[in-house]
Order: C-alpha cells, then sequence, then structure tokens
C-alpha cells in the first residue's frame, strides 16, 4: 500500500451524534485543513469535556494526530476507539494505515480484515487491503532479488505488479538490469497496451467527486465531468452543466452518503454503483446511482451518469 493512497484514505468519516453540533465537527475539520492543529485540538478537548466518549470526537482526534505527525498518539486513539466502539470500520482502516507506514504489514493485514468483517461493503478497506497485498508482494520479490539477481521469476513478477498497479516499490537500491534493445521493446509494448485504471483511483475519484459536490464547490463537481458527457437523457456535457448548476450553489447545504459501493473496471472505462442518500433543506432521498467512468489521458472522468 503506498503512502500517498494510504494518507488518502485517511478519511474524516461522520459519524452519527446527538451531543455534537454539526456546525462544531465542520469547524474542526476547516482548522485541521488549514494546518491550524492547535486551536483543532483546544476545540476537540474542549467538546470532550462534556462526551469524552463520542466517537465522532474521538476519531477526528486521532486524524489531527496522524496530520500532525504523532503517529504513535493517533494509534492509540484508534487502538481505544476500536474497542469502545468495535462495530465501526473506519477506526480499524486508519489503523491499518499508521501500521502500515511503520512497516507492520501483519498488523495491518489484520485491522484491516476486522474493518471488513464489520462492514463487507466498506470500500476502502477492500481497496487498502489489495494495495496492501501489493506492497508485501513487491517487498518479497525485492528480497529475492537480492538474494539471486538472476532470480528471472522474480523480476518477472515485480514488473507485472509496477504495471498493473502503477506501483513503486519503497528503495531497497534493487536495480533491474535491461538491455537498450528490450527497453525499447518494452516501451513500444506499453504504448500500444490498453490503459489499466487503478482501483484506488476510482476510490479516490469518487470520493473527490462527492465532497465536491457535498461542498457545493461546482466548479470542481463538473470538473469531474468529461466534455463528452452524454446521459441517458440526451443530455451532453453543457446542457448538464446548466442543469447541475442551480441545484447546486443555491442550496443551504448538501449531505451525501454513499454505501455499497462497487466496481468493474474495463480497459478504458469503469462502471461503478452505489446507494446514495441525498438530503438538502426540505428534500431527503436515498437511490440507486452508476456512473460510467473513462480515463482520458491518465484522468478519470465521468462520461455517463444514471439514477
Amino acid at each position: 500500500m503506498s503512502k500517498k493512497n494510504l494518507i488518502a484514505n485517511l478519511v474524516l468519516y461522520i459519524f452519527i451524534s446527538t451531543t455534537i453540533y454539526a456546525a462544531d465537527i465542520k469547524s474542526i475539520n476547516l482548522l485541521i485543513e488549514s494546518k491550524d492543529y492547535k486551536s483543532a485540538s483546544e476545540e476537540i478537548e474542549k467538546l470532550l469535556i462534556s462526551d469524552s466518549d463520542d466517537p465522532q470526537l474521538l476519531f477526528i482526534k486521532g486524524v489531527l494526530f496522524s496530520e500532525m505527525g504523532k503517529q504513535n498518539e493517533a494509534i492509540k486513539v484508534f487502538e481505544d476507539l476500536s474497542k469502545s466502539h468495535p462495530n465501526l470500520p473506519e477506526p480499524y482502516n486508519n489503523l491499518a494505515v499508521l501500521y502500515a507506514q511503520k512497516g507492520d504489514f501483519l498488523a495491518a493485514k489484520n485491522a484491516l480484515e476486522k474493518a471488513i468483517k464489520t462492514h463487507p461493503s466498506y470500500s476502502t478497506a477492500h481497496v487498502n487491503l489489495g494495495d496492501l497485498y501489493t506492497r508485501m508482494a513487491s517487498e518479497s520479490y525485492n528480497q529475492a532479488l537480492q538474494i539471486d539477481k538472476s532470480n528471472q521469476s522474480a523480476k518477472t513478477k515485480l514488473s507485472l505488479i509496477k504495471r498493473l498497479f502503477n506501483f513503486q516499490p519503497i528503495g531497497k537500491n534493487v536495480a533491474l538490469k535491461i538491455s537498450e534493445e528490450n527497453e525499447k521493446a518494452e516501451s513500444e509494448s506499453n504504448l500500444n497496451a490498453p490503459i489499466t485504471i487503478n482501483p484506488s483511483q476510482v476510490n479516490e475519484f469518487i470520493e473527490s467527486w462527492k465532497t465536491a459536490w457535498s461542498s457545493k464547490d461546482f466548479d470542481n463537481y463538473i470538473n469531474h465531468y468529461s466534455l463528452d458527457f452524454m446521459n441517458n437523457k440526451n443530455q451532453n456535457y453543457e446542457k448538464w452543466k446548466k442543469f447541475r448548476e442551480p441545484r447546486i450553489i443555491y442550496k443551504d447545504e448538501i449531505f451525501i452518503e454513499i454505501s455499497n459501493l462497487y466496481f468493474e473496471v474495463q480497459k478504458e472505462t469503469v462502471e461503478v454503483s452505489f446507494n446514495q442518500t441525498y438530503k438538502s433543506n426540505n428534500i431527503s432521498s436515498t437511490s440507486k446511482k452508476t456512473l460510467i467512468l473513462k480515463n482520458e489521458n491518465g484522468v478519470l472522468k465521468i462520461i455517463n451518469e444514471i439514477s
């Protein structure tokens, strides 16, 4: 699991709480995003006085420690939270992130398996577990190359992982010697190969799309759509943009929750389906939605939206 993907999946999951106001949580999140860690910590501790076992506050406290580079303190918070609220998958996921950063892959694997056990449809944990297995496999192949640099099997499998997952192994000073002829052949092969889509890339894209929508950042939201967009109602990109803009920017607030997410990756597209809960002003609805994504020069874009 690459550090970039791991950190990206330290999500600020919002729990239901009867004692903490949404405005307080939003304020704390903004303080963390602006790196005002001292003020964020003070706000969290002040709110914890009234409810020391609030899972949302404890979760954000763990995220704050992680953002501050206090990994041991973050681990302690998430470990305690997973014990006091064992049915929540998010603390296990973030524990796995922190364990993996420390190189304890076995502990990370166990934590992700617990996250999936508590919530089998929790896609983030599934993606992280796949990334973790990739990292562990790459480490093993690197060790095999260090022991026997002529091990062609290890060379082949390490190259395959780098192509499929766009994963670069951590530095072990292992260099694969490739002749100029082989290097040229591999380069030509890559040019003709179909564009692949990394499952982690899909997960991050959906999270980014949802965040842009819920924060009413219309420019960022519409940027997730391809200029070739065309839905089943014959709305192209310009019509869709005109249709969606007033339905986003004129809302007081928007809440989006995604569950039961799954996707099927093909050569250059991916079909993503999920249950969507939408709340805004006096509107509340739950529906099934499907997004068809296309890889445009390495960047995912929505080419169709079905609901």
